[in-house]
C-alpha cells in the first residue's frame, strides 16, 4: 500500500456522508488477539537438522493489541480484551500493557493453555523462513467468560474485534452490541475471514485486504474493477461500510451506492509489519473524535504510511500525527 515518496490524496467518486457517529466519544475497547512475537533472525542461511545462530528478540503483537497501542499513541482511550494463561508469559503482558497506558479487561485465565506466541524465524537480511504459531489458547474461548463485564463492555461506544476469537463469540459480542456501541471488526487472513459471514449485517466498518475480501465474497479479485464489485457486495451482505486496503493501490471505502478511493503515500519502508492495523487504529481515532469516515481513512492512511518507516508493528511517532496534518 506504500511506495516511495510522499503524494497528495485524491478521490474517485464523491461518497454521501457517512453518519457513524454524531459526537465526540474518544474511547475504544479492543477485543481479540494479544500476545508474544518472537522475531528469531539467523546469522547464516537456515540449516535444517541443526542449531541456527540466531538474534531473538521479543515483543508484544496480535491484532486487537496493536490497534489498541496505536489508538493510545493517538490519543483515544483504549481498552483490551484478550486470553492469557496462568504463566509469566501472561503476567508479564498485562503488566506491560497496564504500565503503558491501556485499560485492560481481565477473562479468567487458563489453567490447561499457555499464552499465545508467534516466532517467526528469519533468514539474514529478515526474510521469512518460517513461523511458529501457538495460537490455540484463543480457540477456547467462550461467550460464557464475558460473565460479569457486561458493565465495562457498556461504557465503550466503539468496540472493535478481531477473527482470531471463535465464532460464537463474535456472534455472542455482535448480539451484545446491538445498534450501540459501533462496531467495527477485521477479517486478519483469508484463513480466518470467514468467521466474520456470520455477523456481517451487525458490523458499523468491516476492515479486510484484497485476498480477504475476495475469500468473503467468493470471487477472484484481479482488477479494480473486482474490488470495487467486491466491496459493494460486501456492503449487500449487510456491512453499513467496508474498507478494503489494496495495497499499492491504496485504500477504498464503500456505503450504500458510492464509493471512494484513497491512492497509496509513497514513503521509505522498514517494515511493513503492523501497516493495517495502524491503519485501523487510525480511522477509528478519526471516529472516536467524530469525524466522517473519509477524513478518518485519510488518518489512518497516515498512520500506516508513519508506521511502515519504523522497526516493528507499533510506531512511538503515531503520538505526532493529528488531524490537522490531513484536514478536514
Amino acid at each position: 500500500m506504500f511506495l516511495r515518496k510522499t503524494i497528495a490524496l485524491t478521490v474517485r467518486k464523491p461518497i454521501s456522508r457517512v453518519n457513524l457517529l454524531e459526537k465526540n466519544t474518544k474511547s475504544v475497547l479492543c477485543i481479540g488477539a494479544a500476545h508474544w512475537d518472537v522475531r528469531s533472525e539467523c546469522h547464516t542461511t537456515v540449516r535444517q537438522g541443526t542449531s541456527n545462530p540466531v538474534t531473538v528478540s521479543r515483543y508484544p503483537g496480535g491484532v486487537a493489541h496493536n490497534v489498541a497501542m496505536n489508538l493510545n499513541r493517538l490519543g483515544v482511550k483504549a481498552g483490551l480484551l484478550s486470553y492469557w494463561g496462568q504463566d509469566v508469559a501472561g503476567d508479564a503482558l498485562e503488566q506491560q500493557f497496564v504500565a503503558q497506558g491501556l485499560d485492560i479487561l481481565t477473562l479468567p485465565r487458563s489453567e490447561t493453555f499457555s499464552t499465545a506466541t508467534y516466532t517467526a524465524v528469519l533468514q539474514p537480511g529478515g526474510e521469512l523462513a518460517f513461523g511458529l504459531a501457538d495460537m490455540e489458547i484463543y480457540d477456547h474461548v467462550s461467550p460464557a467468560m464475558f460473565a460479569g463485564l457486561e458493565e465495562r463492555l457498556a461504557s465503550y461506544p466503539i468496540w472493535f474485534i478481531d477473527t482470531n476469537m471463535p465464532v460464537s463469540v463474535l456472534e455472542a459480542l455482535s448480539r451484545q452490541c446491538g445498534s450501540d456501541p459501533f462496531l467495527a471488526a477485521d477479517a486478519v487472513s483469508v484463513a480466518k475471514a470467514s468467521k466474520l459471514n456470520s455477523i456481517l449485517k451487525h458490523l458499523d466498518i468491516l476492515f479486510c485486504n484484497v485476498d480477504e475480501a475476495s475469500e468473503l465474497v467468493g470471487q477472484m479479485i484481479v482488477s479494480e474493477e473486482d474490488i470495487v464489485k467486491a466491496g459493494f457486495a460486501l456492503v449487500n451482505k449487510g456491512a453499513k461500510a467496508v474498507v478494503i486496503s489494496a495495497g499499492m493501490k491504496g485504500a477504498y471505502i464503500f456505503e450504500a451506492e458510492d464509493f471512494k478511493h484513497f491512492p497509496a503515500i509513497e514513503v521509505e519502508i522498514t517494515d511493513v509489519t503492523g501497516a493495517g492495523d495502524s491503519l485501523i487504529a487510525g480511522t477509528l481515532s478519526g471516529i472516536a473524535e467524530g469525524y466522517k469516515l473519509d477524513v478518518a481513512l485519510k488518518r489512518g492512511i497516515n498512520a500506516a504510511s508513519i508506521t511502515v518507516k519504523d522497526q516493528g508493528a507499533t510506531s512511538e511517532n503515531l503520538r505526532d500525527l493529528s488531524l490537522g496534518v490531513i484536514g478536514s
